[in-house]
């Protein structure tokens, strides 16, 4: 997996001098654009035309004194605020640049869409403070970015915050208003897990529509070239609460694709309350997400994230995606006890399907880790139909980046899973699900409500039970049993809330347990 995206650089007082157009950055005249793309459609054609080319990876030109700095070095290279583009204008965003180093080592071109047509960025040294770096002086003059960010007045009216960084592959992630960067997501996933490894598609060049000084809505074209596919992405960005990026995408394959992933997600997960805590830690969880919920048909189904022992995948088959997303429902301070990494404000993010998807599923990738540094989970959305070239695909959809109001069903939500393993072996296992919600607590007291269990085989059940949870005015679920000695393969546990007439009250609470 990639290391994850760095945190929120520090602004530092800006140096005087360097050549300044078009809001403090240099501009270059429209002459060197390599496509006068404007719109989705011009961007579309222009990647088919791609596609039917020999996949040419781009060339970095990065110097060693870039190529091997370490992460405090690299952190020490910063935009400097003055320079970013519209910052000298009544416009509401600002776009600052990021530089090449360390592993970001994909240059990626920035365009700027406007009255007067696409007008390229061009890189200049005077945009960077280097810090205790000495500014190089080998790079190239075509030498690009890794990537840049957009800033808005989220929180306060007179400060513009970081509200979406694009960098690193086609990874993108955004926030909401009191939101703490925490999870992304990507343009696309290429045989993730697979034996034959991983293909990263990167966004190769980008192109920014100049808004008016009104908007609410920022709208961005991306290009994305892998040696398998290539495609179009347009995202707009709706800053809120819970911003909105909206993605339409059309993808055009070079050569047949065993597996696609479509809007992944990637997040962290090192411990929880089913993962005991590492004995040289006071921090009760460390996860950016703690569970993946499914909204497939009429049903729900979370399943709380773990770090497993070894590789782990888990597909949730569905005919009608309806969506699905990586979740962060604890919001309490105290589960995580961390003032510096606030894990309680990390986004959570809900992908919202436009259209029929077709047959296909769901896949949960959970990657052991030893500490919180690399993201260990992975979730997207894969076709059953076979991707060949010559025929392109279309997806749209919307990730939602929420913090307290989550996205969810109206029945009763799983708030927590522990899990304790009893017996002389610790084979016994014993699972205490808290489901919460208006509806359950709404429940008259002589409500009946049972705990449905269901399992894919090799689970001896020895106890299952629901309760009123009084302390909380939910209801908990109580499983007890023990994977058996000869189960052939994982064991896959269903618990779901029904009423009266058997009638569903929560969602279903999903399990995969690994044979002895």
């Amino acid at each position: 997996m990639p290391v994850r995206p760095l945190p929120r650089q520090s602004d530092r007082k800006p140096a005087v001098g360097g050549r300044l157009l078009a809001g403090a950055l240099l501009i270059l005249a429209s002459a060197g654009v390599q496509a006068e793309i404007r719109t989705f459609e011009a961007l579309a054609e222009h990647a088919e035309t791609l596609a039917g080319k020999p996949y040419s990876a781009p060339e970095t030109g990065m110097p060693p004194s870039l190529r091997d700095l370490n992460y405090d070095a690299y952190r020490d290279i910063r935009f400097r605020p003055a320079r970013s583009i519209w910052r000298d204008t009544d416009l509401p965003v600002e776009i600052q640049l990021l530089h090449l180093g360390m592993y970001y080592q994909t240059p990626v071109a920035l365009n700027l869409i406007t009255s007067d047509g696409v007008r390229p960025v061009a890189f200049d040294p005077a945009l960077f403070d280097y810090g205790r770096n000495e500014v190089p002086e080998e790079i190239p003059d075509s030498f690009g970015f890794s990537g840049f960010r957009m800033h808005y007045p989220l929180n306060t009216p007179d400060y513009k915050d970081e509200l979406v960084v694009f960098q690193g592959a086609s990874y993108f992630r955004a926030l909401g208003a009191g939101q703490q960067f925490g999870l992304s997501a990507r343009g696309l996933a290429i045989d993730t897990a697979e034996s034959g490894g991983e293909e990263f598609p990167v966004f190769r060049e980008f192109w920014v529509e100049w808004p008016r000084a009104d908007a609410t809505r920022f709208r961005v074209l991306a290009l994305l070239d892998s040696p398998s596919v290539t495609g179009a992405y347009v995202i707009e960005i709706t800053p809120g609460d819970s911003t909105r990026t909206r993605v339409k995408a059309k993808l055009f394959p070079r050569k047949p694709i065993s597996k696609l992933g479509i809007a992944p997600l990637t997040s962290m997960y090192f411990y929880g309350e089913t993962h005991p805590r590492p004995g040289n830690d006071f921090r009760p969880e460390v996860h950016d997400s703690d569970g993946l919920l499914v909204h497939s048909g009429d049903e729900w189904l979370w399943r709380p994230l773990n770090n497993p022992g070894k590789l782990s995948a888990n597909a949730f088959t569905s005919q009608k995606l309806n969506g699905f997303g990586l979740m962060q429902r604890d919001r309490a301070h105290d589960s995580y006890a961390d003032l510096e990494a606030r894990y309680e404000r990390r986004p959570s993010a809900w992908v919202e399907t436009h259209g029929d998807w077709g047959d296909g599923y769901v896949e949960l990738i959970q990657i052991p880790t030893k500490n919180e540094m690399n993201d260990n989970i992975v979730a997207y959305w894969v076709p059953d139909e076979p991707v060949k070239p010559g025929e392109s695909r279309s997806f749209s959809y919307t990730v939602h980046w929420q913090r307290d109001k989550l996205t969810g069903p109206e029945l009763g939500r799983v708030t927590a899973t522990r899990l304790a393993r009893t017996g002389d072996d610790r084979r016994d296992l014993k699972f205490v699900v808290d489901f919460g919600g208006e509806m359950l607590r709404g429940l008259p007291p002589e409500a009946v409500v049972r705990a449905e269990f269901g399992q894919s085989g090799g689970f001896t059940m020895r106890e299952v039970q629901a309760m009123r949870n009084p302390a909380t005015g939910g209801w908990r679920a109580v499983l007890r049993g023990r994977p058996e000695a000869d189960a052939e393969n994982a064991i896959d546990l269903r618990l779901q809330l029904r009423g009266k007439d058997n009638q569903p009250l929560s969602e279903v609470w999903s399990y995969t347990v690994n044979r002895p």
